[in-house]
């Protein structure tokens, strides 16, 4: 178990498992905040601007001006990088699945589960209940990413031990309690 390993899994299952939330967030924010981080300088106001044309005040900026524009455009590209790879990591998930559920389902503590109106919940090792919604467009399962998971079946889980948050439905350990369709 390596925990730096655990703890970006983690961090990556929020926007693979929201994938379609995380599309519309990225989608509509990305393009404004790197316009922020793109801008040169603080904006003058336009009474600013008269008195620099007719020479009743310095073209210099005042260096507090400067330092919080500085400091806003830094923290803009920051954002942007953080959404971009959120946007990134989202679209990957809805082409090939939650990216993460095959490491949480390799390295994940396994813990019988209960799904009630889209709510999963399991008690971690540490004696902790943890009550997490089940995305419907991106469900967490493996290894059949497609499985149907309705509340009737009695699911297992695997959950990153440092990260119970980080979770995915054992399709192949889950039981199926509502029988055959067929009636076969």
């Amino acid at each position: 178990m390596n925990p730096i390993l655990d703890t970006l899994v983690w961090l990556v299952a929020f926007p693979a498992t929201h994938a379609y939330e995380m599309v519309f967030v990225g989608g509509f924010s990305i393009a404004g905040i790197l316009g922020i981080a793109a801008r040169k300088g603080p904006r003058r106001s336009r009474l600013d601007r008269m008195r620099i044309e007719r020479g009743m005040a310095s073209d210099e900026l005042a260096a507090p001006a400067r330092l919080l524009q500085a400091l806003r455009s830094w923290f803009a590209r920051a954002l942007a990088l953080v959404i971009g790879s959120g946007l990134v990591i989202a679209i990957a998930s809805l082409i090939f699945g939650p990216i993460t559920n095959a490491y949480i389902g390799q390295h994940g503590v396994q813990a019988v589960a209960s799904l009630e109106n889209d709510i999963v919940s399991f008690t971690a090792e540490d004696g902790t209940q943890y009550r997490l919604r089940l995305p419907f467009f991106s469900p967490p399962a493996y290894p059949d990413r497609d499985a149907f998971i309705t509340s009737s079946d009695q699911l297992v889980v695997r959950y990153l031990p440092g990260h119970p948050q980080a979770y995915v439905v054992d399709t192949a350990e889950s039981l199926d309690t509502w029988g055959d369709p067929l009636g076969d």
